[in-house]
């Protein structure tokens, strides 16, 4: 892999060279947190793996997931070689847990995980520094492969490595993260630009024109990480395409449910046979958990009140151990980009800040909007009733809309002051606006059904 990395020289007559590495990160230029290039089957000595999960669907739907488990071989997962095999296999054992637990509904919930299961995946989740269960890791960034490898990476030549409930409903729910993931990736380069910008700017004690020079590339970064972030937004609208609000609901949802809490049908969580006889709490798959929304905090500088750091925080234990410490170096820079647009005088850069903060509230809008949707409309009119303990809480063991609207409310706050920021903020209440005219067409959709 090349070295992806920028360095910056010839500041106003100054030299300076940084080298901010995304490699040591494992983070890809070319595609983000992603899975670059990832395995799609595991060495034939897996196959018994590699069975399973590919017949998951009918085995679900047929509700003989445990059946087949209990047939499980103890694999050795020491005969795992490399990242992309422990991520496949994360993948793999990932997708047979969530079908083992909740064929049946909240009926008959099992207690424990077969040893044939629980062992190899718990020790392969500890090589890769992160949860045996279904998370954003593992369902967004590792489980994406393209139709024609040769082809584009886009909508209509992506496809699911493995198959959640609800068909090509399910799919689809997976397939506009890969999109969102894949279009944060082409605003790394004006990350790493900003960061080694900084780094001049920190250390050199410029100013004046050497200051001037420094915050005007600065605002070309942040323009195109704005666009970036519209592209971002843009990706979500497509959620609509092809995921059926009572499909997701009742069929896809559920299987991303985790285990442990209040309000769960597995309060004390799941025991992980082989590993402890104690259960073990484990959240399930959220939007919190994807590295691309909290790096955007980080690098704005965007923080939260305690109660929503405090949920943020810990779905950073769900991320690859890589990404979470890209999120901590970006959020504990001592000279950050708020230190310099905030000290600025220059209306040229705080422009270009604030419409980044603009388009992230405009995508959290968004992102409100489809929770209100697929969650909130969907469980007063098209709930079936099976998974009871999930109709107000999102699958990552929040209460979904308050902690939501609580995370777009902070990042509106840190709009800084300029001539130019009014325009800022009247797109913020022009896309409020309409977020709120479609939640209401939405409900009154559901009541006429």
């Amino acid at each position: 892999m090349p070295n992806q990395s920028v360095n910056t020289n010839g500041i106003a007559g100054r030299s300076q060279s940084f080298d901010f590495n995304l490699n040591s990160f494992k983070i890809s230029v070319n595609f983000g947190f992603l899975v670059e290039n990832p395995l799609t089957s595991l060495p034939t000595y897996f196959n018994p793996w590699n069975t399973l999960a590919e017949q998951l669907p009918e085995l679900y739907k047929a509700k003989r997931v445990r059946e087949a488990v209990h047939e499980l071989p103890l694999l050795d997962y020491n005969q795992l070689s490399g990242h992309r095999q422990l991520r496949l296999a994360h993948l793999q054992l990932s997708f047979i847990t969530a079908g083992y637990v909740w064929q049946n509904g909240e009926a008959g919930i099992p207690k424990s995980l077969p040893k044939s299961l629980a062992v190899p995946f718990y020790r392969i989740s500890e090589l890769l520094g992160m949860q045996p269960v279904l998370c954003h890791a593992g369902l967004a960034l590792a489980n994406w492969r393209l139709k024609d490898p040769n082809g584009a990476f886009d909508f209509e030549n992506l496809q699911c490595i493995y198959h959640l409930p609800g068909g090509y409903d399910g799919d689809w729910f997976c397939i506009i993260p890969f999109m969102v993931e894949f279009n944060f990736a082409k605003c790394l380069k004006n990350f790493v630009e900003i960061l080694n910008l900084l780094n001049v700017a920190e250390v050199s004690n410029a100013r004046d024109a050497a200051l001037t020079d420094i915050e005007n590339r600065v605002a070309l970064q942040l323009d195109e990480i704005n666009k970036v972030i519209q592209m971002m937004t843009k990706s979500l609208t497509r959620m609509h395409d092809h995921l059926d609000a009572k499909t997701f609901f009742n069929e896809v949802r559920p299987f991303l449910a985790g285990w442990g809490g209040e309000g769960t049908p597995l309060p004390d969580g799941l025991v992980y046979e082989g590993i402890s006889t104690t259960p073990i709490k484990m959240l399930g798959d959220s939007a919190a958990q994807s590295s691309t929304n909290q790096a955007l905090d980080g690098l704005l500088g965007v923080e939260h009140k305690k109660s929503q750091r405090d949920v943020l925080v810990k779905m950073r234990n769900y991320m690859p151990p890589e990404h979470k410490r890209f999120v901590e170096y970006l959020e504990n820079r001592p000279y950050g980009l708020r230190n310099l647009v905030e000290s600025s005088t220059n209306d040229v850069l705080k422009s270009s800040y604030n419409n980044c903060i603009t388009a992230l509230v405009q995508m959290r809008t968004y992102h409100i909007q489809i929770v209100s949707k697929y969650i909130i409309v969907a469980s007063k009119g098209m709930n079936e009733g099976n998974y009871k303990s999930l109709d107000s809480k999102g699958t990552g063991g929040t209460s979904v809309m308050p902690f939501l609207k609580d995370v777009r409310a902070d990042t509106e706050t840190k709009m800084i002051g300029s001539r130019q920021s009014k325009k800022s903020w009247l797109t913020i209440g022009a896309v409020t606006a309409v977020g709120v005219a479609v939640i209401f067409g939405a409900v009154r959709f559901f009541k006429q059904k």
